[in-house]
Order: structure tokens, then sequence, then C-alpha cells
């Protein structure tokens, strides 16, 4: 009897536990979760997911999170762990892809051409597309409307106006900002060709690279209109009281501006040396977990909103859409702010989407701050990036 009771227990935990773990497995196969790094934007994310789920009979569960590698690495592995991730900067792109996370693009998803050229490219890692863009943003001028009549064309001519009639204000020792020049005249980043960085071939320390940082230098100890203490938070500052003329800034800028009452306008970037000013692109993109067991349900989640969530991700957050169809929406092309963003995006480009850009910032930084200093010259500050920079990622990769 008693032996018969055990075994009826055992039976009846044994179902208990079979049926817990089956009805686990039915609410996670209905059920997407999805991760973003837009916080103010997160619940506009989740009406559209609620919307498309309701088409789709998938019950979406979008949660603000700024993960790690690491972490995104480990909450994979359980059965709630994230399937997609929507909106994060492409610049971390690489770093997922690097470690076997995410899953490539399906060749039917999206038409290349129908998104901006800089958008389009974060979204490749050595040849192949991992991600979907959704957003793009970037840096553009910035001119107190009480100080300036009339918007420079180019740098010589911003120069002569800044000197008499307040200055212009960035942080001129991060290549974010120096992006421009240093394109301008020849210089790049890492070699990109074929949707393919190249990290070996470092162009910051050819000919044109150094002619950008003697301009630099001249911004910082001839012209007296730049230098090592200030900082993008200085300078946002400066600007916002009226004690500048001219601030490149980005969209996160405006509310601030506009609350401080500051009279202000946007333009796109003056050319410099003839050439288009080159700023920085940032794309918020999409990607899928390639250990989700609902990786087709999940892109068509992120091709829904990609699709039907423009207007209402701009109106929430100001997040100007990547696709070049939804940048004509009225409400958006005929906001004065964002279509100088959308011109200037329009010849801008991303930060190099490799692991490898992250050893850049800070070795950029210091020799620019060494060049003002007078412990450099142009030609020696191009030689320490490329050879510091050229060591860092040899580092880094040796622990692979």
């Amino acid at each position: 009897m008693k032996k018969r009771i055990i075994a009826t227990i055992l039976s009846m935990a044994l179902l208990t536990a079979a049926c817990l773990a089956g009805c686990g497995a039915k609410a996670k196969s209905n059920k997407i979760v999805v991760w973003t790094n837009m916080e103010v934007e997160q619940p506009t994310i989740q009406k559209l997911a609620d919307a498309w789920g309701v088409e789709s009979g998938y019950e979406v569960e979008v949660i603000h999170q700024s993960p790690s590698v690491q972490q995104f690495a480990q909450a994979v592995k359980s059965v709630d762990g994230p399937d997609a991730v929507i909106g994060i900067p492409n610049d971390q792109l690489a770093d997922y892809v690097n470690a076997n996370l995410a899953a490539k693009v399906p060749d039917d998803l999206y038409t290349d051409s129908d998104y901006s050229d800089a958008a389009i490219q974060a979204c490749y890692v050595d040849g192949a597309r991992y991600a979907a863009p959704l957003s793009v943003e970037t840096i553009s001028l910035f001119y107190n409307k009480d100080k300036v009549s009339e918007v420079p064309a180019t740098w010589e001519e911003l120069i002569d106006n800044a000197k008499s009639h307040g200055g212009v204000q960035f942080d001129a020792t991060s290549i974010y900002y120096d992006l421009g020049f240093v394109r301008a005249s020849g210089g790049y980043i890492f070699n990109y060709l074929n949707g393919s960085y190249d990290v070996s071939d470092i162009g910051l320390g050819n000919e044109g690279a150094i002619d950008a940082y003697s301009f630099i230098n001249k911004l910082c100890n001839d012209y007296g209109l730049v230098s090592a203490d200030v900082t993008a938070d200085i300078a946002r500052s400066n600007f916002q009281n009226g004690q500048t003329a001219f601030y490149i800034g980005g969209p996160w800028d405006i509310d601030g501006f506009e609350s401080a009452g500051t009279n202000f306008a946007i333009a796109k970037m003056p050319t410099y040396n003839g050439q288009e000013f080159v700023t920085p692109v940032g794309t918020q993109v999409s990607f899928v977990s390639n250990q989700s067991s609902k990786q087709d349900k999940a892109w068509e989640l992120i091709t829904y909103i990609m699709g039907n969530g423009a207007l209402e991700l701009y109106e929430s957050g100001d997040r100007i859409p990547a696709r070049l169809a939804d940048q004509e929406i009225s409400q958006i092309k005929d906001n004065e702010f964002t279509k100088a963003f959308i011109e200037q995006i329009n010849v801008g480009e991303p930060m190099s989407t490799v692991s490898e850009m992250g050893q850049l910032w800070g070795i950029y930084t210091n020799n620019i701050r060494s060049m003002w200093s007078g412990e450099l010259t142009s030609e020696e500050t191009g030689a320490n990036i490329v050879t510091q920079l050229k060591e860092a990622v040899e580092l880094m990769n040796s622990g692979k």
C-alpha cells in the first residue's frame, strides 16, 4: 500500500513537472521577446508590436535593455531570452556578429536602395547583412540667429565669421567631430570596399589625414577657436547660453536649446577643402538572435515596425526614419531642423562597423591633445595614431 502511494505521488510529480515544462514551452511558442536600447521609444515600439501581434497571433514583450554582448549571450540561452533586438546603435552590431549571436538578414526582407546609403552600410558586417535599418542621426551646424545673419558655405567662411561673431565650439579632439576634415582631405579610418572593412588598411596617417590634422591644429593654436578644455558638454552649454555663434551637435540637442530660449537654426555642414563635410551617421538597427527558434516571425515583426512605425517613432523620440520614402512624410520633411539633418545624412557615412573601431577613440583624442600642446607635429600625430591603433587592434585580436 505504501509503495503504491509513493508511486502515485512520484507519478503526479512527474506529470506536474511535464505539464509545467510543456505549458511554459507552449506559452513561449506564441511569444516573442524583444530587447530595445531605445528607452523613450519603448512604449511606441510595444504599441506597434502589439498591433502586429493581433494580426499574427503572437504576444510580444518589448523590454528596454542596454545589453552587453555578454548579457545577451547569456540571456539567449533561456527559454524567455530575447528573440530580437530592435533599435541598437550600429557601431555595436559587429560585436554581436563576431560573437556569433546575430542571424543574417533574409535576402528578400528589404531592398537596400529604399534606404539612405549610410544606413545600409551600417547593416553590413564582413560583406553580409546582419541588421535592418530603423532610424538615422548625425551632427550638423547650429548657429545663433542673433549673431549670424548668413550661413557660411565653407569652413573658411565659417572661421572668418566665427572670429568676429562669437566663435565656434565642438569637441575637436574627437574623431566623431573631426571625421569630415579627414575624409575631405583624402583620409579615412578603415578602408571600406564591397560591404566590408579592411582593418589592416588604416588611412589616418596618409597625406590627406596629415593635412586635416594641420588644419585642426590651426583651429586651436592659430585661430583660438577650439581648445582641449572645450568638451561637447561645455560647447553645448556655451551655445545654449548665447556665448558662441556656432555649435556642432545633433538632434538630441534641440529640446534643450528650445527650452532655454536660444534663438537658433540648423544648417548642413559647410564644405571643407572643396569637398562635402562627411559626418558620422548613427543608425539604430534591428537584428534577430541566431539562437531564436522563431527567427522568421521575429523578422516579420521587425519588417512591420520598419514599414509602419516611422511617424510614431519620429513623434515620440525625434527619430529620423532611415527609409527614404518615410523622410518625405509631411510632418517630417516640413520640419526645418529635421530637413537640415536629412541633408547632412545624405553626405554622411557610418563609423566603421567593426569591433576594432572601439580602439580608436582614446588614441585619437590623446594624440590630438599632444599635437595642440606642441609635443607632436601633424605628421607625428598621424604616424602615432596609425601605429598605436594597429598595436591596439593586434592586442585585442590576440585574446580571441
